[in-house]
C-alpha cells in the first residue's frame, strides 16, 4: 500500500538524520501557527502500519456483515418493520371490528331502553316471558327409533 509523498520521505530521509545530528535541538519539529501542515502529516504517515489484502477482506467483511445485521435483521431492521407494520394492520382489523359491534350494541341498548316492542320481543325470545292471559303450546318432536 501506498501513501502519499512516500516516495519524498524515502528520499528525504537521509538529508533529516543528517540535520538532526547537526542541530540537536532542532531534532524536535513542531507546526507553527500559519504554517504548512505537511511536517505534520509526514510524521502521521511515517507510523503507520500497512495492512496486508486479506486483512483488508476481512475488515470489510465484517463491516459489511455488521451494517446488514443492523439495517435488514437487527431490532430496527428491515425485516422486523414489515412484522411490525403487520402485526398494526391486524390489530388496526380488530379494532375496526370491535368498533361495528359497539355500534351494534349501541344501537341495541338503544331501542331496549325506548321501545316497547323490542322490550317484549327480548323477554319473550330470551327469557320466555308471557302475559298472564296467554296459553303457551310447545311442540315436541317425536323421538326417532334406533334401528327401525
Amino acid at each position: 500500500m501506498r501513501y502519499w509523498g512516500a516516495e519524498q520521505r524515502v528520499a528525504g530521509r537521509g538529508r533529516q538524520r543528517a540535520a538532526r545530528r547537526s542541530t540537536g535541538a532542532r531534532a524536535r519539529r513542531s507546526v507553527a501557527s500559519g504554517g504548512s501542515v505537511r511536517p505534520f502529516l509526514r510524521r502521521f504517515y511515517d507510523h503507520q502500519a500497512a495492512l496486508g489484502r486479506p486483512v483488508q477482506r476481512a475488515v470489510l467483511f465484517l463491516i459489511v456483515a455488521g451494517l446488514i445485521y443492523a439495517f435488514v435483521l437487527g431490532d430496527g431492521g428491515a425485516i422486523r418493520i414489515a412484522m411490525l407494520r403487520a402485526e398494526r394492520a391486524a390489530v388496526d382489523h380488530q379494532i375496526a371490528v370491535m368498533r361495528r359491534s359497539i355500534a351494534t350494541l349501541e344501537t341495541e341498548i338503544a331501542s331496549l331502553e325506548s321501545d316497547p316492542f323490542t322490550i317484549e320481543k327480548t323477554g319473550r325470545e330470551r327469557y320466555g316471558y308471557v302475559r298472564p292471559d296467554e296459553t303457551v303450546y310447545k311442540i315436541v318432536e317425536p323421538k326417532k327409533s334406533g334401528g327401525r
